[in-house]
C-alpha cells in the first residue's frame, strides 16, 4: 500500500492510497467516525433562581429570571454538540479513563450571560482560563434571552468517541472514490479543455490526457454540463485506475486533522490486533 498526503489542514485531509482495496479504506472511514477518541460536554448543571437585578426605565428594580425560551434539556444538547478542543495531550492524558467516564478527569466550563442578548458558544469559557480549551468556533448560536432572562450554567467536559454519542464524533463526511485518467480528443478537445479549467493536461498523440487524480475529479464535475451533447461525450474518455483511490475528510474542529487520521489509525490497527487473537485462540 502506498499513502501520499495531498493536502492536511486543521479541519481537512485529502489522500491518496495506491495498491489498496475498498474494505481497508471503509474500515478507515468507519473508525474515523466512531473510534477517534476527543473532548465533549456530557454534564450540565444550571442554576435555577434570581440572577442579580435590572432597573427599567421607569427606575423600578427587577430581578433576572433564570429562564428563556428555550426548555433546559434543549440547552444542554446545544451545549453537548459543541467542538471541544481535543489535543495529543488531552487525549494521553484522559486515555487511562477512556472507557470508564466515572473515573474520568472532567474539564468545566461556565456559561454567565444576561438578556437581552443571544448568547453564543464563545460564551462558554473554561473555568481554568486556559484559552487554548475555548471553543474554536466563537459563533455557534446557542440561545436568544429577552429582557429580564438570565442564564448561569456549569457543564463539565469528558472524553469519548462517537460509537457512544455523536456529541464525540470528531470526524464528518469521510469518504472515496476511485482514482480516475481523463482523455479528451476530437475536434472539441481545445474547448473541453477549456471547460475542465484545472489545467494539467498533457499532449498524448492526437489527444489531450489528465493523470493527476485530484485535477480529473474537479475536471469530470465541471465537465458534466455537457452530458447531453453526443458530441462532446464522444470525445470525453474517463479510465478507472485499480486499487487506487482519493480519500477525503473533514473536522468539527474539535481535533486537527492530522491528529483524527492518527488516532483512527491506531483504533484500527488495536481492533485487528484482536480479531486476529481472538482467531488464534478459538482455532
Amino acid at each position: 500500500m502506498k499513502l501520499t498526503i495531498l493536502e492536511m489542514r486543521d479541519d481537512y485531509g485529502l489522500l491518496e492510497f495506491e495498491e489498496v482495496n475498498y474494505s481497508f479504506l471503509n474500515s478507515l472511514r468507519r473508525a474515523l467516525v466512531t473510534m477517534v477518541p476527543c473532548l465533549g460536554i456530557h454534564k450540565v448543571d444550571f442554576h435555577m433562581g434570581a440572577l442579580g437585578s435590572w432597573t427599567d426605565e421607569e427606575g423600578e428594580e427587577h430581578e433576572y429570571e433564570s429562564l428563556s425560551a428555550m426548555f433546559n434539556e434543549i440547552l444542554a444538547h446545544r451545549l453537548g454538540m459543541l467542538p471541544v478542543p481535543t489535543d495529543s495531550a488531552t487525549l494521553q492524558a484522559f486515555s487511562a479513563a477512556l472507557d470508564d467516564p466515572e473515573q474520568q478527569p472532567e474539564i468545566m466550563y461556565s456559561l454567565n450571560m444576561q438578556g437581552p442578548c443571544t448568547v453564543y458558544s464563545g460564551d462558554l469559557e473554561p473555568v481554568n482560563g486556559d484559552k487554548s480549551l475555548a471553543i474554536p468556533d466563537p459563533h455557534i448560536p446557542i440561545v436568544k434571552l429577552g429582557k429580564g432572562q438570565a442564564i448561569l450554567v456549569y457543564a463539565r467536559a469528558i472524553i469519548g468517541s462517537g460509537a457512544r454519542h455523536s456529541k464525540w464524533q470528531a470526524v464528518v463526511a469521510p469518504r472515496f472514490h476511485e482514482a480516475q485518467t481523463l482523455r479528451l480528443s476530437g475536434a472539441r478537445s481545445k474547448e473541453l479543455v477549456e471547460a475542465a479549467g484545472t489545467g494539467g493536461f498533457r499532449k498524448s498523440g492526437k489527444a489531450q490526457l489528465l493523470k493527476d487524480p485530484v485535477k480529473v475529479y474537479h475536471a469530470i464535475r465541471k465537465l458534466r454540463r455537457f452530458h447531453a451533447d453526443e458530441k462532446a461525450q464522444a470525445a470525453i474518455e474517463i479510465e478507472t485506475l485499480p486499487d487506487h483511490y482519493l480519500f477525503e475528510f473533514e473536522t468539527t474542529g474539535a481535533i486537527t486533522a492530522g491528529l483524527a487520521l492518527e488516532q483512527a489509525l491506531k483504533a484500527l490497527d488495536s481492533h485487528c490486533v484482536e480479531f486476529v487473537a481472538g482467531l488464534e485462540a478459538a482455532a
